[in-house]
């Protein structure tokens, strides 16, 4: 009983300090495909610290703590998985297709560790929150400096705003570098930022003292201010439209935030109006469609929809395989760059590429058995929080790809997606 009772404590720790190292890219890099003989940044298969991490714990905690709510979210999740390996049989690049279904599965390992209703969900947001301290620091020195320095401890390459290649932003004749954090992407690191903001408002009910006071206070400034360095309109057009729908039905049924979380949503909002104002000329750089950078990211991302029917095509009902997307790209149409291999911008229609009709089958089926909109109890703070957070998901989802294509966007996905679940079925996992 002892031992047993010892290695529960090691594998809950395990897993919040995995918690908390999410933001951290440490890896093993262990081969690397390629495309058309160079290298391809969406081959790269490498062993996280954190996977390991997630891996032990899972297997270390032992039978899950489950109740009749989420089990039935477990056999959608399982479904989905079995979809994905079932697709990999049919797959045309298949050795790269098992890269993707060892992270996926880890995914599912971290998720199904956090639905445990052996889990603390206020101290793992906490740690998730902590662990964005190091990325903030590393995404502001980016942006003021227009470099960063390279790391394998944070698993970051150098960056330099005047390199080709480097996410920037242009104004007239200046390139500002867009902050990366330690993500591999400004995109992925904004997400992680928007989905920091959700769950500081959610625990901003919890502020009791004035020390848990004075700490929110100062993330909410960091956050607001950092999720606008980011420049990823996916985050801020996700995180606006997510609030709306929680300020809208927090009206609607005559719900008012809790006094302690006022100032705390109000210094969020003056940090991102001043960060506005302060970048504001690259903020609207953005959104200007004349813009150099803004022409070729519209001209992209059209072509991609036009491609994408190709690839779709080429195998709908079983999906040409997980991460195969960007290679069938290139047998399609070779002869370009590596770089202008790109999976669509669109983890939806990606999944129904690389997984076939069966694959959207099972995620259709997940997302309905989640659901956090037919939950009676929609009046429930933690409800609409729980569909805030689906809203902001989907939004990401229509206009990016992180969430299904690098392992920091599926442990995003993972959390994100058991953090709604607790909140928009309290009464199933406590």
């Amino acid at each position: 009983m002892i031992a047993g009772s010892l290695i529960q404590k090691f594998a809950n720790v395990l897993f919040l300090l995995a918690v908390f190292f999410l933001p951290w890219q440490t890896q093993m890099i262990l081969t690397t495909a390629t495309v058309d003989g160079e290298p391809s940044v969406y081959g790269v298969f490498g062993i996280y610290v954190v996977e390991a991490m997630i891996m032990f714990a899972f297997l270390l905690r032992g039978r899950r703590h489950t109740v009749p709510q989420i089990q039935r979210i477990n056999q959608a999740l399982y479904f989905f998985l079995a979809a994905a390996f079932f697709s990999l049989g049919f797959s045309q690049v298949e050795c790269i297709g098992w890269f993707q279904i060892v992270h996926v599965v880890s995914a599912a390992m971290l998720f199904s560790l956090l639905i445990d209703d052996r889990t603390n969900l206020r101290q793992v947001l906490s740690l998730f929150l902590l662990g964005l301290i190091v990325p903030v620091l590393f995404g502001w020195y980016q942006v003021l400096h227009g470099s960063s320095p390279a790391s394998t401890l944070f698993g970051m390459g150098e960056k330099d705003a005047l390199t080709p290649g480097v996410a920037v932003v242009e104004s007239g004749t200046s390139r500002l570098l867009r902050a990366y954090g330690t993500f591999p992407h400004p995109n992925v690191f904004g997400g992680y930022v928007a989905f920091g903001i959700v769950a500081l408002a959610w625990l901003s009910r919890f502020v009791r003292t004035r020390g848990h006071l004075v700490g929110t206070l100062l993330a909410s400034i960091l956050l607001g201010a950092t999720l606008v360095v980011t420049f990823s309109r996916s985050a801020w057009l996700g995180l606006f439209v997510a609030f709306l729908f929680l300020i809208a039905m927090m009206l609607w049924h005559k719900r008012l935030p809790p006094r302690r979380a006022i100032p705390i949503m109000i210094l969020g909002l003056a940090s991102i109006l001043a960060t506005l104002t302060i970048f504001h000329a690259q903020v609207f750089s953005r959104f200007d469609p004349s813009q150099r950078l803004e022409v070729i990211s519209i001209e992209e991302r059209a072509s991609q929809y036009q491609t994408f029917g190709e690839v779709f095509l080429s195998s709908p009902i079983m999906g040409v395989g997980p991460s195969a997307y960007t290679f069938i790209l290139e047998r399609l149409d070779p002869g370009h760059p590596v770089w202008s291999y790109q999976p669509i911008h669109n983890v939806f229609l990606l999944i129904l590429a690389e997984l076939g009709l069966i694959g959207v089958l099972a995620l259709v089926y997940s997302i309905f058995t989640i659901n956090p909109f037919a939950n009676a109890s929609l009046r429930e703070v933690g409800t609409l929080f729980a569909c805030t957070i689906a809203i902001l998901l989907f939004v990401i989802g229509l206009f990016d790809h992180y969430l299904w294509t690098l392992w920091p966007g599926l442990a995003l996905t993972a959390v994100a997606v058991a953090t709604l679940t607790h909140w928009a079925y309290p009464r199933s996992i406590s």
